[in-house]
C-alpha cells in the first residue's frame, strides 16, 4: 500500500471559521422569501465558498484520535493508514451515451484519501449464470472497468466486490442459502471464479433478502477458508439492523453473527440513511455502540447525491463522534457516478470532501507508464463499441458516423496520466 502523508494539523476549534457560513445561511433564507430567482443566482455563485467552508470544519476531525473506550479490537487488525476508511460503490460503469465512466480521477485527482473502491453488483439466480449487473463479467463493456481497477489496485486502493444488492436471487434456497451442499457449492464456485479472475481483494456481502443465519455463515467460514486472513470480507445492512434481533432487511441476527463470527468479519458498511438510520446527529451511531459494537468496524454509509447542506451535517455529527468515541470506522458512499457536488461531470468531488471531512493528508500515489495508458485507451473503445452500436445504429444496421464519431471519443486522456 503506497500512502503518503502530506498534512499535519492539530485539533483546534475556532469558532470564527462559522460566522461567514452562518451569515451566508440566514442571507440565502430572505432571499429565498423576497425573490427565489435571486436566491438561485445566490446559490449557484456561492457555491465554491459552501466547500471551502465545509473544508475549514475538517481540522476538527483531525486529531490524533484517542484510544477507543471499552472495545475489543478486531480480530484482523487493518493497516494504520486504513482508519477511518473511506470507502466508495462503483456501479453504473457507463454514461447514457454507452461510454464508460472512468474510476481513475479518484486516484489522479488531488487531495483524494479513498481506500476501498466496491465494484457492483454480482447476481445470480437459480439455474443461471452470475452476472455483474446485466451482463457477463467477460463482457467487452467492462473491459475500462477491469484495467482501470488494476490501476486502483496498484495505487494502493483496496478493490472489491460486491454481490446481492436490491436484485432478489443471489441468497435464496435455490442459490447460496440452499439446504444442500452441492447446490451452494454450485453457485459458490461461480462466485469464487470472479474473485480469483478479477483479482477482487475482498467480498461486501450485501443481503436484501431473507438468509438463513446458518447460510450466512457458511458464506462467511467458506470465503475466509479459501481465500485467507488478507481477504476482505465486509457485510451491508441496514442501520436498524444491528440494534435489533429480526435482521432488518436480510433476515438473519446481526448482533449473533458478529457474536460468533465477528474475528472473520472486516467491518460493516452500514445504511444510515433511507429511513433505517440517519447522521443528522450522533443518536443512532450511539445506540449501535450501546448496543455493543465496535465503532471501528461500523463504516458510516451515506448516499453520494445528496446537497452540500448533508455534507455540513455530515462533518458535523463525525467531529462530534470523533470526540465521545476516538475512532469510527469511516465513511461509505453509495453510489460513484452521479456524486454531489459535481454529479456525472465531477463525481469525484464528493470523494474529495469526504477526504476533508475524514482523512485529509493521505493520498495515494498512482504510478501509470505509457505501455499501460495505450492499454486503457483500447480497453476503453472496446467498453464504449456495445453500446454505441445499439445507439448509433441508424437505420438497416448502417452507422451514423456523426454519432459513432462521438460515442466512441474517449472521455478520458489516460496518456496525460503516464508518470512512469
Amino acid at each position: 500500500m503506497v500512502w503518503k502523508n502530506t498534512v499535519g494539523r492539530e485539533n483546534l476549534a475556532p469558532t470564527f471559521h462559522l460566522f461567514p457560513f452562518f451569515f451566508l445561511f440566514f442571507f440565502s433564507l430572505i432571499s429565498i422569501f423576497l425573490n427565489p430567482t435571486c436566491a438561485v443566482l445566490i446559490t449557484m455563485r456561492c457555491f465554491p465558498f459552501f466547500t471551502a467552508v465545509l473544508a475549514s470544519l475538517a481540522p476538527y476531525t483531525t486529531a490524533a484520535p484517542r484510544p477507543a473506550s471499552n472495545h475489543a479490537p478486531a480480530a484482523l487488525p487493518p493497516t494504520e493508514s486504513e482508519i477511518p476508511r473511506l470507502v466508495l460503490y462503483f456501479q453504473t460503469t457507463h454514461d447514457k451515451l454507452g461510454r464508460p465512466i472512468s474510476m481513475l480521477p479518484l486516484v489522479t485527482v488531488k487531495h483524494i484519501a479513498l481506500t476501498h473502491l466496491i465494484v457492483c453488483s454480482i447476481h445470480m439466480h437459480k439455474d443461471g449464470l452470475i452476472h455483474l449487473n446485466d451482463h457477463l463479467p467477460d463482457h467487452q463493456r467492462f473491459n475500462t472497468l477491469w484495467a482501470e481497477t488494476n490501476i486502483m489496485r496498484q495505487s494502493g486502493v483496496k478493490v472489491m466486490g460486491m454481490i446481492g444488492g436490491a436484485a432478489a436471487g443471489s441468497f435464496t434456497k435455490d442459490t447460496l442459502d440452499s439446504p444442500n451442499d452441492l447446490t451452494f457449492e454450485h453457485y459458490y464456485r461461480q462466485l469464487a471464479t470472479i474473485i480469483r479472475n478479477y483479482q477482487l481483494q475482498g467480498l461486501d456481502i450485501d443481503v436484501e433478502q431473507r438468509m438463513s443465519q446458518n447460510g450466512i455463515n457458511r458464506l462467511i467460514l467458506r470465503l475466509r477458508h479459501e481465500f485467507g486472513e488478507d481477504f476482505i470480507i465486509t457485510l451491508a445492512p441496514v442501520a436498524s439492523a444491528l440494534t435489533s434481533s429480526y435482521g432488518g432487511l436480510s433476515g438473519f441476527n446481526y448482533q449473533l453473527l458478529e457474536k460468533e463470527y465477528g474475528p472473520l468479519i472486516d467491518f460493516y458498511n452500514t445504511q444510515f440513511y433511507n429511513g433505517f438510520g440517519s447522521m443528522h446527529s450522533t443518536s443512532h451511531f450511539d445506540r449501535t455502540v450501546a448496543a455493543g459494537w465496535d465503532p471501528a468496524k461500523i463504516v458510516i454509509g451515506q448516499l453520494t447525491d445528496r446537497g452540500i447542506w448533508e455534507h455540513i451535517a455530515l462533518n458535523k455529527t463525525i467531529v462530534q463522534l470523533r470526540e465521545k468515541l476516538g475512532v469510527i470506522g469511516g465513511i461509505m458512499g453509495w453510489e460513484y457516478f452521479n456524486a454531489s457536488p459535481g454529479g456525472t461531470e465531477a463525481p469525484w468531488e464528493w470523494a474529495r470532501i469526504m477526504t476533508e471531512i475524514l482523512r485529509p493528508g493521505l493520498v495515494p500515489e498512482m504510478k501509470i507508464t505509457r505501455d499501460a495508458a495505450i492499454k486503457l485507451m483500447k480497453a476503453w473503445v472496446e467498453s464504449a463499441w456495445p453500446g454505441a452500436a445499439v445507439l448509433c445504429g441508424g437505420v438497416a444496421g448502417v452507422v451514423d458516423e456523426a454519432c459513432a464519431s462521438a460515442a466512441w471519443r474517449p472521455t478520458v486522456d489516460y496518456m496525460a496520466m503516464v508518470n512512469a
